[in-house]
C-alpha cells in the first residue's frame, strides 16, 4: 500500500470533497468560495491528487484537509454510521463511509491505511 502524488490540469472532486469543503457562498456545487478552502494549482504542474490503493481499488484525495479526515474517521477502532458522522436522515448512503469498499474496512487494513495517509508526501 503506497500513497503517490499526481497533478491534474483541473480540480478533482472526489467522494470526500464534499464532506471536508464545505461551499460558503451556495450549495456545494455552485459555490466558489469554500471553508476550509480548497487547494490552489501547483505551479506548471496542476492541482494536486492523492492516490493510496490497496489490492486493486484507490482511495483519492483532493487535500490534506480530506486525508486528515479519512485519518480521523478510519482510525476509530469501530467505524461511525454515517448519521454519527452528521449525515441527515435522508440520503444516508451517500456518504462516503457507506461508499468505501469493503475491502478498506477490516480493522487491520485501515490501521495499515491510517498509517500510509500520516506518511503522505506534500503536493
Amino acid at each position: 500500500m503506497q500513497i503517490r502524488v499526481e497533478h491534474h490540469p483541473e480540480p478533482v472532486l472526489t467522494t470526500i470533497t464534499p464532506w471536508v469543503h464545505k461551499g460558503v457562498d451556495a450549495a456545494y456545487y455552485a459555490a466558489t468560495a469554500f471553508d476550509p478552502p480548497r487547494p490552489k494549482p501547483v505551479h506548471g504542474k496542476g492541482y494536486p491528487l492523492w492516490v493510496i490503493e490497496h489490492r486493486g481499488r484507490s482511495l483519492v484525495f483532493s487535500s490534506p484537509e480530506e486525508i486528515a479526515h479519512v485519518i480521523d474517521v478510519l482510525g476509530r477502532r469501530i467505524l461511525p454510521s454515517s448519521r454519527d458522522l452528521g449525515q441527515p436522515y435522508m440520503a444516508v448512503n451517500s456518504h462516503w463511509l457507506s461508499r468505501l469498499h469493503a475491502g478498506f474496512k477490516p480493522w487491520k487494513v485501515r490501521q495499515e491505511l491510517v498509517k500510509r495517509l500520516k506518511q503522505a508526501p506534500p503536493a
